[in-house]
């Protein structure tokens, strides 16, 4: 991926159009059956619970892993020269005892965990210059033995209620950082089927490489992005404004009958590399970008990636956009000038009424241009 694609992953997702807190306002979370108490283990003792699948740190998402080799190599330099490290925070499986999910610290454990299989080269450090270049076989016996018996403080959370009590504390965990995606606890919590076939999607799919680069988003928006996708294809009826629990529901959809459901996810992702394909032929790298009057806004908003998607996602829609992509263009950029549309992928985007604005807005529109019909009750151009 060019650096400049990976800057526009940085700005995808502003804040009101994320999940956040705010989804869980209207659920009903019970706090008092939860048992949260600290545990001192050694790194020795944490790391071969990781290795026994213990503590589940998820194989298939270590390759969007956010930190860099010079911030990991100071994780280990800081256990060796006693400095302190924030604390991680587990859930036992509700229904494994004995297994346990991460909730805050997964970069950490898979550092820990990298490191002591000899898969990480310490370099970039300054107060033990010496530890440069050294894996875990060659550190002096005194290093390797200190840090293996160093501690690690844990919160663990017992007999948690259901995902969102587990959630809520995600959220606040990370609201005094940079706000993580809650996929991987998603994928924890709920089920991975289907986010592992998104995973896979990613990795694999040109179309979506074309606009989006090949190197996953290290706080994997681009794997939401993908499901919010799938859920709006196939269940947009069911949108209440409630982003988190609509993806969770789609999520557990899924994973409820995951036989019968994989041919069908087979054919949405299909339709959503046509959405993608059509939208670069028709607007190049400006895809899925705000049209300001003179030129394009610099980052690609997923409101907007919602509308284009979802009509593009028509072979009919996309032959017709294909062959009138100048038509196509120009309707693009009035809407993006109406102030009811500004408003829609600008502000409170979540909500019911903004995204059947934008949806409706759009859909007219490009209906229009092409001499297509928009159909109000599915919100699909025909």
């Amino acid at each position: 991926m060019q650096a400049s694609n990976q800057d526009l992953l940085d700005e995808l997702i502003p804040d009101d159009q994320q999940e956040d807190e705010s989804d869980l306002n209207d659920q009903d979370i019970s706090f008092k059956d939860a048992v949260v108490m600290n545990a001192d283990w050694t790194i020795e003792t944490i790391n071969g619970q990781v290795n026994k699948g213990n503590i589940d740190l998820d194989p298939g998402f270590q390759r969007r892993s956010a930190w860099d080799n010079v911030r990991q190599s100071r994780l280990i330099e800081s256990l060796i020269v006693s400095l302190p490290i924030p604390n991680i925070v587990l859930a036992e499986n509700k229904t494994s005892r004995g297994r346990f999910l991460v909730i805050d610290g997964k970069q950490r454990l898979l550092t820990l965990n990298s490191f002591m299989a000899d898969k990480l080269v310490l370099k970039g450090l300054d107060i033990r210059k010496d530890l440069n270049g050294r894996t875990y076989s060659t550190l002096d016996v005194e290093d390797r033995e200190f840090l293996e018996n160093s501690t690690l403080r844990s919160t663990v959370i017992k007999n948690w209620s259901d995902e969102n009590f587990l959630f809520i504390m995600f959220f606040r965990l990370n609201s005094g950082s940079l706000p993580l995606s809650p996929q991987e606890l998603r994928k924890a919590l709920i089920g991975g089927k289907v986010l592992n076939a998104i995973e896979e999607y990613i990795s694999k799919s040109k179309s979506f490489h074309k606009i989006f680069g090949e190197v996953p988003d290290k706080r994997m928006r681009d794997s939401e992005l993908v499901l919010r996708f799938v859920a709006f294809d196939m269940s947009f009826e069911a949108y209440n404004g409630n982003l988190k629990a609509f993806l969770d529901n789609a999520t557990k959809l899924f994973e409820a009958d995951w036989d019968n459901q994989q041919v069908i996810l087979n054919g949405v992702l299909a339709r959503l590399d046509l959405a993608l394909d059509t939208s670069f032929e028709v607007f190049g790298p400006n895809s899925f970008k705000k049209w300001l009057g003179d030129n394009y806004e610099r980052r690609i908003n997923r409101a907007i990636f919602d509308c284009i998607t979802r009509y593009f996602a028509d072979s009919n829609v996309s032959a017709a956009a294909l062959g009138d992509t100048g038509s196509v263009i120009q309707a693009f950029q009035r809407i993006c000038l109406d102030s009811g549309f500004k408003e829609s992928i600008e502000k409170t985007t979540k909500s019911v009424g903004a995204t059947n604005a934008r949806l409706s807005m759009w859909g007219r529109e490009l209906a229009n241009s092409l001499s297509l019909k928009f159909d109000e009750a599915s919100f699909r151009v025909v």
